[in-house]
């Protein structure tokens, strides 16, 4: 399992979100599902630290949902 920080864009308002998943493919494609409409983006560098997560086998994918706040840009 691993874990990235993913850039979601809709409108004006663009947001980060931590998604955990098999892949990095299928942390966008879940955080395309929850924020339909939103243009999502990997957020690079990644952080090797946090990047491989531990999991037990069944562990569910999430991108958590969160209170957008607004970055400047």
């Amino acid at each position: 399992m691993i874990q990235v920080v993913l850039e979601v864009c809709t409108g004006a308002a663009s947001f980060r979100v931590t998604a955990r998943a098999r892949s990095i493919r299928r942390s966008i494609s879940l955080a395309g599902v929850r924020y339909p409409g939103g243009e999502v983006r990997l957020v690079l560098p990644v952080e090797p630290e946090s990047f491989f997560v531990g999991g037990v086998p069944g562990e569910a994918e999430s991108v958590p949902p969160q209170v957008p706040v607004r970055l400047a840009g």
